[in-house]
């Protein structure tokens, strides 16, 4: 009995043609021996990520505050008002002085320093009385400046006049070293000492 060769020729061949015709596998790709492979960088850590604040419905968020400043403050240095000095024992000076009759002047003579060097003096020749109408009021009025030089109290006059029954005004006044009271030279050289008036 012969067996028919063609039926299983052609089956061969449609084997064949599935087999060339089907999906090939691409082929590696050959590496090049001349270039060395570069070593791998070690890969960074990941950065730990920042937790989120999640705040509750309602609540505003936090504000930053700016730390205050102080602004420093110098003490403004202190002022002392200053007194016009006086030499030693001149404040004493200072004041109303009186002298009464003395010698040859039978009238009081007052005498009146001021701080600023000047003086005022009145020489009481007549006063006129009181509700009594007169021709002038019996005093002498003179003004001037002083100077004081150790125990000497030198007066210079800048106003007055010189009246009837007036005696001569002084240049100079003595001081005492231990009582610091004035006086003025009178008649034969006995002195015609001052009064303090409003002490």
């Amino acid at each position: 009995m012969r067996t028919p060769i063609l039926p299983v020729a052609a089956l061969l061949t449609s084997l064949a043609a599935c087999t060339v015709n089907g999906p090939r596998e691409p082929a590696p790709e050959p590496s090049s021996p001349s270039s060395p492979s570069s070593p791998s960088s070690p890969s960074s850590p990941a950065e730990p990520s920042e937790p989120s604040s999640t705040a509750a419905p309602g609540t505003p968020a936090p504000t930053a505050q700016a730390p205050s400043t102080t602004a420093a403050t110098m003490p403004a240095p202190a002022t002392t008002a200053r007194t016009p000095t006086t030499a030693s024992g001149e404040e004493a000076l200072f004041g109303t002085w009186s002298s009464a009759a003395c010698g040859p002047r039978k009238y009081e003579r007052v005498l009146s320093l001021a701080k600023d060097g000047s003086f005022v003096a009145e020489d009481r020749v007549s006063p006129c009385p009181p509700r009594v109408v007169c021709v002038w009021s019996g005093i002498v009025y003179r003004k001037g400046a002083f100077k004081r030089s150790d125990r000497t109290l030198s007066l210079s006059v800048s106003e007055g006049a010189q009246r009837p029954g007036a005696q001569p005004f002084p240049t100079t006044l003595t001081i005492d070293p231990s009582t610091g009271v004035l006086a003025e030279t009178g008649e034969g050289g006995d002195p015609c000492p001052y009064a303090p008036a409003d002490k």
